[in-house]
């Protein structure tokens, strides 16, 4: 078992109540999200090589040298995705219903929490990597960075299928169109998903109003529950998208 292997199963078991807090952690939230949170700052105020140490003796087992020793920046890199996943495909973390891409685990967990939300914004914007790692572990328990991140999240349409890649482009063009208008309520009105704005905005967008598929369970389908009224929000909010993969 590698280091970073044995840090994700004690997270995991901590959470899931499999494992007893070690001493000196003690925490009181009862939110999974901020349950999780808590015990990363706790981490931290410990050690993480303490941590490490007082997880492993609850099993009877010793750390190597190596092991104990190792600083958040090696754990960091020993937690990314190796050179042998797919290019551009998100790292996955098994769930119950199956295996999921880290990357949409991250943007369901920010969606349920706004100050969440603001803050994966705000970092995202201020290319504040460090931070943005923090996040990924207590969300999705995987390290991924900020450039693959937003590399799939801006290539996101053309691995989809056809009806996906149309209703994307179209939609994008309406959203551009509409900022360039200076017509902010309606924007945020479609891209939080009110059907009742959307149905009447079809009916008078040129984008749309040929294009008789364009449905609101369309819209829904294609767009609002692929995260990319969140792709609007970042790029909105100054957040620049890359057009090439870093990695």
């Amino acid at each position: 078992m590698t280091i970073a292997e044995r840090y994700l199963r004690y997270l995991e078991e901590i959470e899931n109540g499999r494992r007893a807090l070690p001493q000196g952690i003690v925490l009181q939230k009862e939110n999974p999200l901020e349950r999780a949170a808590e015990l990363q700052m706790q981490i931290q105020a410990m050690g993480l090589g303490q941590f490490l140490r007082l997880c492993a003796a609850q099993d009877g087992e010793t750390l190597s040298d190596a092991e104990a020793n190792i600083t958040p920046e090696e754990l960091m890199q020993a937690l990314q995705p190796q050179e042998t996943e797919q290019e551009d495909e998100p790292p996955k973390i098994d769930e119950p219903d199956g295996p999921r891409s880290a990357y949409a685990v991250l943007i369901d967990c920010c969606s349920l929490d706004e100050k969440l939300m603001y803050y994966l914004i705000d970092v995202l914007r201020r290319d504040a990597e460090e931070e943005f790692q923090k996040l990924a572990l207590v969300t999705a328990r995987k390290a991924f960075t900020q450039a693959d991140f937003l590399y799939w999240f801006a290539t996101k349409e053309e691995r989809a299928d056809e009806e996906e890649f149309i209703c994307v482009s179209l939609m994008d063009a309406c959203l551009s169109r509409l900022a360039a208008e200076g017509q902010v309520e309606l924007i945020a009105a479609l891209i939080s998903g009110d059907q009742t704005t959307f149905d009447l905005f079809r009916c008078e967008a040129p984008e749309l109003r040929q294009f008789p598929q364009a449905t609101f369970e369309w819209y829904e389908k294609n767009y609002l529950q692929r995260f990319y009224p969140l792709r609007y929000l970042l790029k909105h909010n100054g957040v620049k998208f890359p057009k090439e993969n870093r990695a």
